[in-house]
């Protein structure tokens, strides 16, 4: 709505830009009709009539020029505007504006190149977000939001695959924490199942139960309320697509896990992606048909576990 206090623009019949050149084309071309010959008087409204052609033409292509430029500005004010909506990220979006801002006022040209490569790294690692998924790269960090999911109140179901390559498995203070978030959620009804895929030699062919260095693990989350599945690593040999650690959080993430040599992680990825969450339910059901249930082997076994 206009200020009641600003006066409404004036029509542009009434500017001097017109006025002024109406009035001087109107005079000369007065004097023209009076005193020229009729051929003069053609040949003059003839290139009247072409001057003002070449001007709407030249009027509507600088009309096309502005409109696009003002579309250009209004695409670019269109991000603020959607984060203006979120509280939390446009506080980062003027806190990183203010960053640029003082950048912008350096006059070091190293510093200024710095800059502009350490900006380009961070843009690089932030990229991923809008498509949903989110790398952690030699840090535990992972395992805050890791713990955030599984106390979810809309999980009611978490699936995971642990590729147990080393009896050192999750069993440092980070692990046993994120355990305890297991067992917490069982408590709170999830339904947590875990496939457990084991070598070998932590589960020897012919033995009734894995190696009494995985065996204490694997039992104390039965005892806790978690569903395990055993599954030897030899028996997918030729399913190098199955041999993976990863957790689906019911039908909102899937986390993948990758482990050094001493059951550590180096990276985590975690997508929201519903297609990367469909591919790891697919995968998760093949890897079942692979498997044997702990409580299974418990029953057959001599003494239980």
């Amino acid at each position: 709505m206009r200020d009641l206090q600003t006066p409404p623009p004036r029509s542009v019949l009434l500017t001097f830009r017109f006025v002024g050149p109406a009035l001087v084309g109107s005079f000369a071309m007065a004097l023209v009709s009076a005193l020229a010959p009729l051929e003069a008087q053609i040949a003059v409204l003839g290139g009247l009539v072409s001057m003002l052609g070449g001007l709407v033409l030249s009027y509507v292509e600088q009309e096309r020029e502005r409109d696009r430029r003002l579309g250009e500005v209004l695409e670019k004010l269109a991000v603020p505007v959607r984060l203006a909506r979120d509280p939390e990220l446009f506080d980062q979006y003027s806190a990183f504006c203010r960053v640029l801002t003082d950048l912008a006022g350096l006059s070091d040209p190293i510093l200024r190149e710095t800059a502009a490569l350490k900006l380009a790294s961070v843009n690089a690692q932030l990229a991923p977000l809008s498509n949903g998924t989110v790398v952690f790269a030699e840090t535990e960090g992972w395992r805050t939001v890791y713990e955030k999911l599984l106390g979810s109140k809309r999980l009611q179901d978490y699936r995971s695959v642990a590729l147990v390559r080393t009896k050192d498995y999750w069993q440092d203070a980070p692990g046993r924490q994120s355990m305890r978030a297991n067992f917490d959620a069982v408590v709170r009804g999830v339904r947590v199942e875990r496939v457990v895929i084991l070598r070998d030699e932590l589960w020897p062919v012919g033995s009734p139960l894995p190696a009494a260095e995985v065996l204490a693990w694997i039992d104390e989350q039965h005892r806790n309320g978690v569903w395990i599945v055993l599954v030897r690593e030899g028996d997918l040999a030729g399913e190098q697509g199955l041999r993976l650690d990863f957790g689906i959080y019911g039908d909102r993430a899937v986390g993948t896990q990758e482990l050094d040599d001493r059951a550590r992680t180096t990276r985590f990825t975690l997508s929201f992606d519903p297609a990367e969450v469909r591919l790891a339910t697919d995968r998760w059901n093949r890897l079942y048909l692979f498997g044997t249930p702990y409580q299974a082997l418990l029953d057959i076994a001599p003494g239980g576990a």
